[in-house]
């Protein structure tokens, strides 16, 4: 045999497979994610993850990401399990903004369920942490949940209404939706 380039039909049949795609998928409508820069020496590592004004070039980005959010709530959760599925819940008014602090790692899972959205019915996951420092902001009307990928999982959050139990903006979804219980796995190959 030579050693030049094989066709698809030169492989066994069975074995043929699909073309691996690396397109990057869009992001539902109105959720924006934001890569945060890591400073990282032989000190440690520093990490800016809010900034309510730009002061120098290097700040605008993460200024802006955080214009017209009214910080209502500030969030820290815990999860212990990485068999666990926290979510799926909705929200008509509020905007939620996640931040997977260094040393945790998670798989979030969007569901757009608003009927007029350009990305109605559409789902996305994110992998967040896990030296992926990224915010996720989540408008009203996207279900989201996370499932850990490190056995003590860390969430910061964001919201634009203090919760309130005689009144809670948090609908619920079953995690295990037909449209979205695949979205869960952890994915191989």
């Amino acid at each position: 045999m030579s050693t030049s380039e094989l066709k698809p039909e030169d492989i066994l049949a069975e074995h043929r497979g699909s073309i691996k795609s690396y397109e990057r998928a869009d992001n539902l409508d109105g959720v924006e994610i934001l890569r945060l820069a890591r400073h990282v020496d032989d000190r440690g590592l520093f990490l800016e993850i809010y900034r309510a004004r730009a002061t120098h070039p290097g700040s605008a980005e993460l200024a802006r990401f955080f214009e017209g959010i009214e910080v209502a709530q500030v969030n820290y959760s815990i999860v212990d399990l990485t068999t666990t599925v926290k979510g799926l819940h909705y929200h008509l008014g509020q905007t939620d903004v996640w931040f997977c602090p260094p040393d945790s790692k998670m798989k979030i899972v969007l569901w757009d369920l608003r009927a007029s959205s350009p990305t109605s019915g559409q789902t996305q996951t994110i992998i967040a942490g896990g030296g992926r420092d990224i915010w996720v902001k989540i408008p009203p009307g996207v279900a989201h949940g996370y499932r850990p990928l490190t056995d003590r999982c860390a969430l910061v959050y964001i919201v634009t209404r203090p919760f309130d139990a005689q009144d809670p903006d948090e609908r619920r979804i079953p995690w295990d939706h037909p449209a979205i219980r695949d979205l869960w796995d952890v994915e191989n190959g």
